[in-house]
């Protein structure tokens, strides 16, 4: 995936009449890079305040409380191991955002004089990127192709950890104490892994479900998505972060 996005950024830019020059100025002349908007009005989407504030927040989230995540560190032995593969982490984040925002430029400077989307080339904001790699890695014969598998491979990696995470979830906080209270006795691991796989599996049948009607919510997807995370995410973060400072809370405090 990287190769292919450091090829879409290097290749869109030769393509560009002037060049990186030409794209950098088409891209400040129309206001695509304001790094230094410091309006303190926390309704306005994108400031330096509701970036920086906005992002460490969902990244601490995402870090800290997530299921998945803390899953995935205590899958390691020592929590070094944890802090070295989280450094890892950000180093890659920082490369492939850096990454992905100047293809979005390439992809601004390079159409700067056609409304593709206007025009009916495309007929979705989001099918911009695989134009543009269409467009720049056509002639590159398999290369496409193996650019958008990789995509694909990473959603799916992630996708398949977030199911598991689920399941797990529900067999430790409902199917286990069900079945002691039922049974008077824990529940075999063998029986709750199998369970689990089962869960995974209705998960994943009803996320298919989901990406199917995520075509009639047009370019608010993205929107919605962050919403439902903040609304879902903050809360246990805060309840991860009271257990952090207090030994103990009543249920009018958590």
């Amino acid at each position: 995936m990287f190769i292919g996005l450091i090829a879409v950024a290097i290749l869109g830019t030769l393509d560009i009449p002037g060049g990186f020059t030409e794209l950098i100025r088409r891209a400040d002349q129309s206001g695509r890079i304001e790094f230094f908007d410091f309006n303190p009005n926390p309704f306005v989407r994108h400031t330096f305040w509701t970036l920086i504030l906005g992002g460490f927040l969902t990244n601490l989230t995402v870090y800290g409380s997530n299921q998945g995540t803390i899953q995935r560190y205590l899958t390691l032995k020592k929590w070094q191991d944890a802090s070295k593969a989280l450094m890892i982490n950000l180093l890659g984040s920082v490369f492939l955002l850096t990454l992905t925002c100047f293809c979005g430029l390439v992809a601004y400077a390079k159409y700067y004089e056609c409304d593709i989307l206007g025009s009916g080339i495309i007929n979705k904001g989001e099918k911009l990127l695989p134009f543009l790699v269409m467009d720049v890695l056509g002639k590159l014969h398999g290369l496409p192709g193996l650019f958008v598998a990789t995509i694909y491979s990473a959603a799916l990696s992630t996708i398949s950890g977030g199911m598991s995470s689920l399941a797990a979830v529900f067999v430790t906080d409902f199917v286990k104490p069900l079945y002691f209270l039922k049974y008077n006795h824990e529940l075999k691991e063998k029986k709750a892994a199998y369970i689990a796989k089962g869960l995974a599996l209705l998960i994943g049948i009803g996320s298919i479900g989901m990406a199917y009607l995520c075509q009639f919510f047009g370019n608010t997807l993205l929107q919605l998505a962050l919403s439902i995370f903040g609304l879902l995410g903050g809360p246990l973060l805060a309840v991860i972060t009271l257990g952090m400072f207090f030994k103990k809370a009543n249920w009018v405090v958590s």
